[in-house]
């Protein structure tokens, strides 16, 4: 499933285009970090070649300093490669403008954090609408975007609650209601469940299960094997490089 050709430098490369039934596609993608006297720090990511297909779940996953981090944040738009390709939904991300790369990654993608994030002078209904807020939707699409949210992550009885009044796993589930009100073509979660107890981390992921069931493409960067079994394809960087790329013959489902 990983693409494996080489790709030349941007500079003599066709114009990029994607196979249609990929939302993600890296092609020969390198991020290098300089010092301010222009020699090389690290070479943090040394040639990816990666296809994501719509509806995958994949666990990303790697020691420390394996490059996973940052494949990450490039995939979910927040850094640049330093060469390469990258299409995201159909589009050639590498080449916007900052103003265009942030429209369109807050319009394709969702972020979950181990942090819930989550603005305590609000209410639940109120912090899943922030998205929709800077994307300029009016009000009352707001309001019923959110509440379509909240319904998929089982919380349309917490709408006007405020976050310390729920549980960490519902804090969880609303900062995943975030993620979706925009309803993007990936979901990222960075070790979604580590501030999370084992029982209430379990239903979390069974959050997870339920919505890649209904299609979403999730992608799980984790450290836990555990969690990787649940997820239906593993991605494992060492040294910047992909080291393995595997089907989960039997994933583990709640």
């Amino acid at each position: 499933m990983t693409t494996h050709a080489a790709n030349p430098a941007p500079s003599s490369s066709p114009p990029a285009t994607s196979t249609t039934d990929s939302v993600a596609e890296l092609r020969d993608l390198k991020k290098t970090y300089y010092k301010p006297d222009g020699s090389i720090m690290v070479e943090a990511l040394r040639g990816i070649n990666l296809t994501i297909k719509r509806g995958e779940y994949i666990a990303i996953m790697g020691a420390s300093g394996s490059g996973k981090s940052t494949l990450m944040n490039i995939l979910g738009c927040l850094d640049r490669p330093t060469e390469g390709v990258y299409m995201l939904a159909g589009r050639d991300v590498v080449g916007m403008d900052d103003e265009e790369l942030s429209l369109f990654r807050g319009r394709t993608i969702g972020f979950i954090f181990q942090a819930f994030n989550l603005i305590p002078q609000l209410t639940v209904e109120a912090n899943v609408e922030v998205p929709l807020f800077y994307q300029g939707i009016k009000p009352s699409e707001r309001a019923k975007a959110s509440e379509y949210a909240l319904g998929l992550v089982g919380l349309s009885d917490r709408l006007g609650h405020r976050p310390r009044e729920l549980s960490g796993g519902q804090q969880q589930r609303v900062a995943i209601a975030r993620a979706l009100v925009t309803r993007p073509s990936i979901l990222m979660a960075d070790e979604p469940t580590g501030n999370l107890d084992s029982k209430t981390g379990q239903a979390i992921l069974g959050t997870f299960e339920d919505l890649h069931r209904q299609g979403m493409t999730i992608i799980m960067v984790t450290h836990d094997d555990n969690i990787a079994k649940r997820c239906r394809r593993v991605v494992r960087l060492a040294d910047g490089l992909v080291c393995e790329d595997r089907l989960v013959e039997n994933p583990a489902v709640v």
